[in-house]
């Protein structure tokens, strides 16, 4: 592109394109009154931005009561629930009481005892066991049986 000439150079005046006249024109601010049909007053807009300010606070204000309501509603359904726990466990704990004092009732193991045809024991001993009764059976475990065999004498 060395040989192209270009589109609009002040290097040749022959290209420069001639501009129309234009005839100058001067504004000059009239004398008369200006009124805007379109422009509300400031006192309107000042009125209208604080309505919406107090609008939004309000329903933030409706938004944390609702919060708070609800979590108050939630907290008491679980108070509810956790007294109902309490008393179903104070009415086992009630019923277990009564459960136990009946089973261990000495007239009604005597009377559960014979029924079994249990006896009471004619006399009571005591055995003494030594040291060195403790015995082991054929596969290396301990042997009740066989120490008090032992500690009683009749052991072979």
């Amino acid at each position: 592109m060395a040989g192209a000439a270009p589109a609009f150079s002040y290097s040749y005046p022959e290209r420069i394109p001639e501009r129309p006249l234009r005839p100058r024109v001067s504004v000059m601010p009239g004398t008369g009154t200006r009124e805007s049909t379109h422009a509300m007053p400031t006192t309107v807009v000042l009125l209208a931005k604080a309505a919406a300010v107090i609008l939004v606070a309000v329903a933030l204000l409706c938004c944390a009561r609702i919060a708070l309501a609800s979590a108050a509603v939630s907290t008491s359904l679980q108070a509810q629930q956790l007294e109902n726990q309490i008393d179903e466990a104070r009415s086992t704990g009630s019923n277990l009481e009564v459960k136990q004092s009946t089973l261990s009732n000495p007239t009604r193991v005597k009377g559960e005892a014979g029924r079994l045809n249990m006896a009471a024991p004619e006399s009571v001993g005591v055995i003494d066991l030594g040291v060195d009764v403790v015995a082991y059976d054929a596969a290396g475990n301990l042997s009740l049986s066989k120490s008090v065999q032992i500690a009683a004498g009749t052991a072979e």
